[in-house]
């Protein structure tokens, strides 16, 4: 590991911005075994802001911790994707169907505004952080607060394997992984102001559906 500096102001959050950072691009992979003393080396820092960091990312799910082995990146299995992905379809579901609930019962002027810049967030998936951007937004139109927080602690490990498949072993480009997002965005969108929640909940599967084929290839290479 290169030393790498970090500023001396609110350590904790740049160590855990840093060490998140390298774990969803790759630079620490799956299975990678991350040690206290040495993550403070390569950043000079004292080790009580990398226990912190540890601690938040092992509650996002993004690392793993056996109490007689240490903290490892988080290494996805073929259960992981079924849990993953199937939290995913639930929580967006949810989402779509409170807010279609919504324009149903008492549709605003403030929704609609919403409704709109989702539209605007649905065709802007290029990067790939824009896709998670979309969702989120969705989340937050819902206006349930422990739905959301669901959602979010599933994120990490979603957007992990995200990085993992398509920028590390899929061959399909990026931009052709984000036209597919683009088309499937329009289609929950569309689905929502037209108020048709079965056709919206199709839309979100077969979203979800490119990653699950994409993760289990994956993982069964990985485990021949």
């Amino acid at each position: 590991m290169d030393a790498v500096v970090l500023e001396s102001t609110n350590l904790n959050e740049l160590a855990y911005g840093e060490i998140r950072k390298r774990i969803i691009s790759r630079e620490f992979p799956p299975g990678q075994r991350l040690v206290d003393s040495q993550l403070a080396a390569m950043f000079k820092i004292s080790r009580t802001p990398i226990r912190d960091a540890i601690r938040r990312l092992v509650k996002e799910g993004l690392l793993t911790n056996t109490s007689s082995r240490g903290f490892y990146v988080f290494a996805p299995t073929l259960k992981d994707i079924d849990e993953i992905f199937s939290v995913s379809i639930m929580t967006e579901t949810e989402a779509a169907a409170r807010v279609i609930r919504f324009l149903q019962n008492s549709p605003t002027e403030e929704l609609n505004h919403k409704l709109r810049v989702l539209e605007e967030k649905a065709n802007n998936v290029f990067p790939m952080e824009n896709d998670e951007e979309f969702k989120r937004y969705l989340m937050e139109i819902a206006d349930n607060q422990r739905l959301y927080d669901i959602y979010m602690q599933n994120q990490g490990q979603r957007v992990l394997l995200a990085n993992i498949i398509y920028f590390g072993q899929h061959q399909e480009g990026e931009f052709t992984r984000a036209e597919k997002s683009k088309l499937v965005h329009n289609h929950i969108v569309l689905g929502i102001k037209n108020k048709d929640l079965e056709y919206t909940r199709k839309a979100i599967e077969e979203h979800n559906s490119y990653g699950i084929e994409d993760a289990i290839e994956y993982v069964n290479h990985l485990n021949p």
